[in-house]
């Protein structure tokens, strides 16, 4: 950013944050109504327990949670941390998406439109990505509507910005082919071997987004580094011991009848390859190439 004027610099911070949380916003009503078969566009957002309109200015992100303190203007129902937490979520990883381009997209005088699509780009996976992980996380289910456009959307970005963005087009067809046919053949071994139901497709369609974004170079360390964190946070909770719901709103987790959604922890891998896979070039390049 340090070709970018200092007076741009902060409002287009505060601007990033502000779309990516609005975008949180949205996302929420996405995350409760898509598994419920409700429209995301109607009626307007609602308390979940009188069912009072929500005014549009006590639906600020984040800000009228702590303002309301958490709970319904009308009936002072508590209302779920989940639901600014997502909203900021959503408002840092914009942020941190958009970080390497703002130099690039800034460009001297104007702004420069190649490094923009590249950066709406990536933002709309990740944005989409987050979506899929909290429904996976509190259904155990991936949706295709959700899932499916994802390797086509990589593959646009490989064709217009893939220059910028150091994933080619043949890179990005192989990364969602062995992404996704890859991974629901395992998973159909796995199956077949152990008679049981392992991993499910909707992990191979988020596999072969994945590897449409990110390349197939990525996908070895996606895998594993999605594993990893799946197993250390699974033996969290067999050490902590705990029986009652750990994550999401329903639930999905107890130390009795340990079951885990493998959805979300590709998505972070995803994520956090995306945002760190430029540095760890510079410190590693043989780790990346």
């Amino acid at each position: 950013m340090s070709s970018v004027p200092l007076a741009v610099t902060v409002p287009v911070i505060l601007l990033l944050m502000l779309w990516g949380a609005l975008w949180g916003s949205f996302l929420n009503v996405v995350v409760y109504r898509v598994p419920a078969g409700l429209s995301i566009v109607r009626p307007r957002s609602r308390c979940p327990a009188c069912l009072t309109p929500i005014a549009s200015w006590h639906n600020i992100p984040v800000v009228s949670w702590v303002w309301l303190r958490g709970a319904c203007a009308s009936c002072t129902a508590p209302i779920s941390v989940r639901y600014p937490a997502v909203e900021a979520t959503a408002a840092v990883l914009a942020l941190a998406v958009a970080m390497p381009w703002l130099a690039s997209t800034w460009g001297g005088d104007s702004l420069q439109w190649r490094p923009l699509v590249a950066l709406v780009g990536e933002q709309g996976f990740v944005f989409v990505w987050l979506a899929i992980a909290l429904i996976d996380a509190d259904r155990f289910e991936v949706y295709d509507a959700m899932s499916l456009p994802l390797p086509l959307l990589g593959l646009a970005l490989a064709a217009v910005v893939g220059e910028e963005r150091g994933v080619d087009w043949q890179a990005s067809g192989i990364g969602a082919l062995v992404g996704g046919a890859g991974f629901a053949l395992v998973s159909w071994s796995y199956g077949r071997i152990s008679g049981r139901e392992g991993l499910g497709l909707g992990d191979a369609y988020i596999l072969s987004g994945a590897g449409a974004l990110l390349g197939v170079g990525a996908l070895p360390a996606v895998i594993v580094a999605a594993a990893v964190q799946g197993l250390l946070f699974a033996a969290g909770l067999l050490l902590v011991g705990s029986r009652a719901s750990v994550l999401g709103e329903r639930g999905i987790a107890s130390a009795r009848h340990l079951a885990l959604p493998f959805g979300p922890f590709l998505v972070v891998a995803s994520v956090q390859w995306l945002l760190l896979h430029r540095g760890l070039a510079a410190v590693l390049p043989w780790a990346v190439d």
